[in-house]
């Protein structure tokens, strides 16, 4: 059995290495628009495969309750278009806007997926160390999705990468407070998780998508949105 420090220091690590080995491996794309397109089409196609797949149908199973699901994901929505006016007034472009969207809805994924990991190492060590690689493995896209419209916006590569690295410390939040609590309630898991896919459904459809398109107007961004949607299929099967 592990301690409440040994969990709260795993789901901190696992976050901030996760999400910080994606911005660390977007310093090493090339920043061609056709490349860059795909790329970003590319992460935009695993997200949805999470949101699918992954999110709303885990917020559905945990509720059992549709209207959990629903209302989170409404809610999340909302959340990004008051966050889209309050980001236009300060004169953000579109490439920082959609990185700054992805960053909060990443983070309010990663914290009922701490919640998950403290609680499962609690019930049994084999089953948290398990979920800890798993959750690393696909923590390391979502950090590449973050950094990859910075990389476009030409930001330097330091605050790339600190940026990556905060994201993840909402998976130790919700380690701790999983662990010290022992069970959560579905509902409020279902609702984060619900919450979360919302915010990344809209902020892929409105803004990166079109921004892969406007970036190279040929069939990159669309063969990477494909083939982002493949790989989620194949990594989680």
């Amino acid at each position: 059995m592990h301690s409440l420090v040994s969990i709260s220091i795993i789901g901190f690590l696992i976050g901030v290495v996760g999400t910080g080995l994606g911005g660390i491996i977007s310093l090493f794309i090339k920043n061609t628009n056709k490349i860059m397109s795909f790329l970003l089409g590319l992460t935009s196609g695993f997200m949805m495969f999470m949101v699918t797949f992954h999110l709303i149908p885990e917020a559905y199973y945990v509720s059992e309750n549709m209207l959990t699901a629903i209302g989170g994901i409404v809610l999340g929505i909302l959340l990004v278009i008051l966050m889209e006016g309050y980001i236009d007034k300060m004169g953000k472009n579109a490439y920082i806007k959609s990185s700054i969207l992805m960053g909060i809805s990443i983070a309010v994924h990663n914290f009922p997926e701490g919640l998950a990991l403290g609680s499962s190492f609690l019930t049994s060590s084999n089953l948290g160390s398990t979920l800890a690689i798993a959750m690393l493995l696909h923590d390391i896209p979502e950090g590449v999705a973050i950094a990859i419209p910075m990389k476009i916006n030409r930001d330097n590569s330091l605050k790339i990468v600190l940026y990556t690295l905060l994201i993840g410390i909402p998976t130790g939040l919700g380690a701790f407070i999983g662990a010290y609590l022992g069970s959560i309630s579905p509902q409020i898991i279902a609702l984060c998780l619900a919450f979360a896919g919302g915010t990344m459904l809209y902020i892929i459809c409105d803004e990166m998508i079109p921004s892969a398109k406007e970036l190279y107007k040929g069939r990159a961004s669309s063969i990477g949105v494909v083939v982002g949607f493949i790989i989620g299929v194949v990594l989680y099967i």
